[in-house]
């Protein structure tokens, strides 16, 4: 299986960007070599190029992407043609109690990677507006079944 970590963070207020930051020092310290990406700058072909995919989200409005991130979440979530090729991936939802659509945007990219024939790490974690022990406890299971995998490759 492919090694290569992909963080993808979609952002409205910048919460989402320092989460995938913290997740990528995490899995440095731990030993792995992670790519951060902007989701505004990326096309859905690039999640075929690492072997895990880690979506940090936030949703806007009523249950959208951030702005610019339009284009990846069609073609990820709404193309329902879009396959992976049995990529690992995890998703971290930031969102607002609030809103009506509650963290809708990385719940739709949960269903969605699962649906294209990704293999879910672990599972999604809604965060509100107060994210960080939430945000710890994703990374550490993140970090544990990627340590348990490399394990069982070893």
């Amino acid at each position: 299986m492919n090694d290569r970590i992909l963080i993808l963070y979609g952002s409205v207020t910048g919460n989402s960007e320092i989460a995938a930051q913290r997740t990528q020092r995490a899995l440095r310290e731990r030993g792995y070599d992670p790519v951060l990406e902007d989701m505004t700058h990326v096309k859905a072909p690039l999640l075929l190029d690492f072997g895990t995919v880690l979506v940090v989200t936030s949703t806007y409005g009523e249950g959208e992407p951030p702005d610019g991130c339009e284009a990846l979440h069609e073609a990820v979530v709404k193309d329902e043609s879009f396959q992976l090729n049995g990529q690992r991936f995890a998703v971290l939802a930031l969102g607002d109690t609030g809103y009506e659509f509650f963290c809708q945007c990385g719940r739709d990219y949960d269903t969605a990677l699962e649906r294209a024939g990704g293999h879910r790490l672990c599972a999604r974690v809604d965060c509100d507006i107060d994210f960080d022990d939430e945000h710890e406890a994703w990374t550490a299971a993140v970090l544990d079944a990627l340590t348990h995998e490399r394990a069982g490759a070893a």
